[in-house]
């Protein structure tokens, strides 16, 4: 009986022994990857997710492996234990993820952005194919202030208008499509726009004197018609003061800054017309 147990001992030792030399022999973690390497987050309270691998010299994965998550600046981005990172504050922050002996990091920057809105929200583009028109986004950081950070554009449907990098939108064939501005996932505008293939007949402006006092605001309003004399409504219109120190415009809303004169160019795709402006 002794002999018996003497010997089913030793099996199970062989058998333990053969287990762990195989273990140790096994592929071992040799390298910590993380994806997204770097990371920009627009504003407080907005989140990315950032992900690991873990694999062997051969680059071949171990799943089933699991690495801790540290933020060095949590004041300017958090982190989760699934790799969620989330904006705070302005700032850059490093992610750190650690499995035993390997450690890997990502950047993430958090930039100070707190609005982004299109102007116009919606135009009509009139002319023939290749009538342009500008798009403006204004961009405010945390404070309110202007932000010198540019969106990126894209035209829902460039078979009936494109964009390029600077907000310039291009007619290509009659229809609707939506332009967006954005930042990141983070923060978009759009302009919704209608491109029709008719010729402007006659453009007005109304009134084409304005008297202000300085901080008051007026508004001048174009009307375009076309061949059959339809007025065709929100046509994409280009608005800029001679003297923005006078008298500045948004959409033809005139604004008094200080006492002068100043005109205001309203610009069609084809034609531009003036109006006078006097800041008591």
């Amino acid at each position: 009986m002794k002999k018996r147990f003497t010997g089913l001992a030793e099996e199970v030792l062989v058998f333990c022994v053969t287990v762990l030399a195989a273990s140790a022999c096994g592929p071992k973690p040799s390298d910590l990857r993380i994806t997204p390497a770097k990371v920009t987050l627009y504003g407080p309270d907005h989140t990315q997710s950032l992900r690991y691998d873990i694999v062997d010299k051969k680059g071949n994965l171990m799943p089933g492996l699991t690495a801790v998550w540290v933020a060095d600046k949590p004041r300017v981005a958090t982190i989760d234990s699934n790799g969620l990172v989330r904006s705070v504050t302005p700032g850059r922050a490093i992610m750190t993820a650690t499995f035993q002996k390997l450690a890997s990091s990502a950047v993430v920057e958090v930039m100070d952005v707190s609005t982004l809105s299109v102007s116009p929200s919606r135009m009509t583009l009139v002319g023939p194919a290749g009538t342009k028109m500008a798009l403006s986004a204004e961009i405010k950081d945390t404070k309110g202030n202007p932000s010198p950070l540019k969106p990126k554009w894209l035209s829902g449907d460039p078979k009936v208008a494109s964009v390029d990098a600077e907000g310039v939108v291009t007619a290509a064939a009659e229809g609707r499509t939506t332009i967006i501005a954005s930042l990141g996932n983070d923060l978009s505008s759009a302009c919704d726009v209608k491109v029709l293939n008719r010729a402007i007949a006659a453009f007005e402006l109304t009134p084409r004197t304005l008297i202000l006092r300085v901080g008051e605001t007026q508004r001048i309003t174009a009307t375009i018609r076309d061949t059959t004399g339809v007025v065709i409504e929100d046509v994409a219109l280009a608005w800029t003061s001679s003297d923005p120190r006078t008298a500045t415009v948004s959409n033809g809303a005139v604004t008094g800054v200080a006492r002068g004169t100043a005109s205001i160019s309203v610009a069609t795709s084809t034609q531009t017309l003036t109006a006078e402006v006097i800041v008591n």
